[in-house]
């Protein structure tokens, strides 16, 4: 129907208008990202079902009650809430999905399978996203962040030993260029890049002459400049 998808979302009336005049029947999908409002989409299927994940969490005291909430045409589910906090789309578990950024929903139809609302009437009152959800996928984040950073500190860390580890007499040019690759990597300075090539090369035995050094650190710098 629009180019751009939810992208050219609209609450202009006269706009509305035009497209749904002469009772043409265009699936009708809702943008939520800025509006406060997000979607638990619970799937139905043989081998993964949200819906049974749903009772686990209940049981351990992990409610979800929506006002409002829609059957999908595969028999899944999507529960509506309201929160202030800024979520990403994210997989919680496999089958259940948080969706922060756009939605099909009722009357559109997939595959000639109707979107169904199963309980409340509109969009203007929504239970809160729970507590325990938001601390769960905030937790999320920051595991993920922190994994990311142990990466980071861990490449960081190898390349630092690298400086100091050096190689054999044979490997010193080959083992040059690499550190200077890495180092250059990192968006550091060229200067910055060169001191530690210079002091890498200290440590090897025996260092390379000066001039097969600056020779390596202009061949990689004029590379990486291209």
């Amino acid at each position: 129907m629009t180019a751009h998808g939810y992208l050219d979302a609209t609450d202009n009336l006269i706009q509305l208008g035009e497209w749904f005049d002469n009772d043409r029947q265009y699936n009708l999908g809702l943008r939520l990202a800025d509006t406060g409002i997000v979607v638990v989409d619970i799937d139905h299927h043989t081998q993964i079902d949200g819906r049974k994940v749903l009772k686990q969490w209940q049981a351990k005291g992990m409610t979800l009650i929506p006002q409002y909430a829609e059957q999908t045409p595969h028999d899944g589910l999507h529960y509506f809430f309201k929160t202030n906090q800024k979520l990403p789309d994210k997989v919680i578990v496999p089958s259940i999905e948080l969706k922060t950024k756009q939605i099909m929903m009722a009357p559109s139809q997939l595959d000639g399978k109707p979107y169904q609302t199963i309980k409340g009437t509109d969009l203007t009152r929504l239970s809160p996203l729970p507590a325990w959800l938001v601390n769960l996928l905030t937790s999320q984040q920051t595991a993920h962040k922190t994994l990311q950073h142990r990466l980071y500190k861990s490449w960081t860390g190898k390349l630092l030993d690298q400086l100091v580890t050096g190689t054999d007499q044979g490997q010193r040019n080959i083992y040059l260029t690499s550190l200077l690759g890495k180092l250059l990597h990192t968006g550091c300075d060229g200067d910055t890049a060169y001191s530690l090539l210079v002091f890498a090369n200290e440590h090897l035995t025996p260092p390379l002459p000066d001039q097969e050094v600056n020779t390596i650190f202009k061949s990689l710098l004029k590379r990486a400049l291209k």
